[in-house]
């Protein structure tokens, strides 16, 4: 069990399992000696289960996609994903779920001359893997979830200390010691001084 919860390898079984149940048989027509097989792979059925798988390999491998393939998110939705909060990861899990159940209940067969094939028995075999991904798999969640909020909330950085401002008052005070104001026009003038220079009163 802790092997499954530290480990992907279900992820990477349930997304094999997926593309295989793409690509090969999911039904096999037979009848008198005449066989016949159709895959998803030529069909839009296929093409969203590719894309649903493209979706789960970026959410559940995102950190090794980002240190050896980073231009995977290079577009807009590929942004989304990196910039996504980790539980997110379990949408596109339901999503394939949801669409192999659907296409189980509508491409349903009755007739000893079309059965299914092992397409649609690896589908089913994928998504069940996927999903025992999401209950065991914990490492991930927890790293990722912690990496999100350390992005999400800034670092707390000790407040600085006010500068005090430098006292100035006391050179001012010893500038004024040494001025007079003359009488006559109010002018500031030195104190030693006998006549002022804008006026020219005399003290």
């Amino acid at each position: 069990m802790e092997f499954l919860r530290n480990k992907r390898i279900l992820a990477i079984i349930g997304i094999v399992c997926l593309f295989i149940g793409t690509i090969t048989p999911y039904f096999q027509f037979s009848l008198l000696g005449y066989s016949y097989s159709i895959s998803l792979w030529k069909y839009w059925e296929g093409k969203i289960i590719v894309a649903l798988i493209v979706l789960n390999t970026m959410f559940i491998f995102k950190d090794f996609l980002k240190k050896y393939i980073p231009q995977v998110f290079n577009s807009n939705l590929g942004q989304k994903i990196e910039n996504a909060n980790p539980k997110l990861s379990i949408i596109p899990t339901i999503l394939v779920v949801a669409f192999v159940v659907y296409l189980t209940i509508h491409l349903d067969v009755a007739s000893e001359y079309l059965k299914h094939g092992l397409g649609f028995y690896a589908l089913w075999f994928g998504i069940i893997c996927l999903v025992g991904h999401t209950i065991f798999y914990k490492r991930q969640n927890s790293i990722e979830s912690n990496n999100y909020q350390s992005v999400q909330q800034p670092a707390y950085t000790q407040p600085q200390p006010m500068q005090q401002p430098m006292n100035n008052q006391q050179p001012m005070n010893n500038q004024m010691e040494n001025k007079k104001y003359c009488p006559q026009c109010r002018n500031l003038v030195d104190s030693n001084a006998a006549i002022c220079f804008m006026c020219g009163h005399k003290f």
